[in-house]
């Protein structure tokens, strides 16, 4: 949607568009060895998928992991794949990387081994290989040498995402925990809720997930309407959720307890899946923090672009 051409969005869009039938897109960056660097030049290595043109084809070698869907219901590779490569080995990073698209290849495709996750275990996140496998040499989004920029601007509205993600998982904790508190006297005379101690942890919970959604919601809102403000908020967004849920969910067992760490409530589920949130869709230490430093230190920001006010 980002970097394709009107001919691309008509040539690989309508299948997902189908009310019938199960296809599959994946974005293939994230690689063994870790990719917050991924546009790094030498000496630093980045992005290790290398492609080539050969007889009117790009051919990819190269490895791959935590890349949800890529390959498809039977190993062979999902519908569609936008694999990152460095097409330039000798180029800086702005030009060196392309996204080529990659329709569901005849052969190449190779699984290491699905990664054994501690949550999030609805779908398959393996390591692959990519062996000679080839696409038109037409299959480029964007402009050769442009897939740094559209790297960033995908992951661009997947950090608000996160904020959505953290909001749910603290949601459900919180109903859960709200009612065992109303409910439970845990061997004493009253609901624990009458216990200053759980109403004000409660009462700290619930404040954190309506600041949690209100960021969440102005991201999406400064996405949708491609304010100048986006990316900034964003990444707010995947910050401050994703950390705000493994604290706010840690608290809330704390509420109800030893029985919280057993898989016959739902907290412990929850919690595995936050976990993930902090670390995941670029790191908040490794990737997420660094961007919004990146924008803070640039000549042109404004401080208060974010706030809805211009600097003055």
């Amino acid at each position: 949607m980002l970097g394709g051409s009107p001919e691309q969005h008509q040539q690989f869009l309508p299948r997902f568009l189908e009310s019938s039938g199960t296809p599959l897109a994946a974005l293939c960056n994230s690689e063994p060895g870790g990719s917050a660097n991924f546009a790094a030049a030498a000496p630093g290595a980045g992005t290790r998928t290398q492609a080539r043109l050969d007889d009117g084809h790009w051919v990819i070698t190269g490895a791959k992991q935590w890349i949800s869907n890529a390959t498809g219901w039977d190993e062979k590779g999902a519908d569609l794949l936008c694999v990152v490569c460095r097409t330039d080995a000798d180029a800086p990073p702005e030009s060196a990387l392309s996204v080529l698209v990659v329709e569901r290849p005849e052969r190449g495709i190779v699984v290491d081994r699905y990664l054994d996750t501690m949550g999030h275990r609805a779908h398959l996140s393996p390591r692959f290989r990519l062996e000679g496998v080839r696409t038109p040499a037409a299959n480029v989004l964007g402009a050769v040498g442009s897939g740094k920029g559209l790297v960033e601007a995908s992951f661009a509205g997947t950090a608000a995402l996160v904020g959505v993600f953290g909001t749910a998982l603290m949601r459900a904790a919180f109903e859960f925990a709200l009612d065992f508190a109303k409910t439970q006297t845990r061997g004493g005379a009253l609901p624990i809720i009458e216990h200053q101690a759980v109403g004000y942890a409660l009462a700290d919970a619930k404040t954190a997930i309506e600041a949690t959604r209100t960021l969440n919601w102005r991201a999406c809102h400064a996405l949708d309407t491609q304010s100048p403000a986006a990316l900034e908020l964003a990444l707010q967004a995947k910050i401050y959720g994703s950390e705000t849920a493994v604290r706010v969910i840690a608290e809330l067992m704390r509420v109800v307890g030893i029985d919280s760490y057993d898989h016959d409530l739902p907290l412990a589920r929850l919690m595995q899946d936050a976990l993930v949130l902090p670390i995941f869709d670029g790191g908040n230490m490794g990737v997420r923090r660094r961007q919004l430093h990146d924008l803070m230190k640039g000549a042109g920001y404004d401080p208060l672009a974010a706030c809805g006010a211009a600097a003055s």
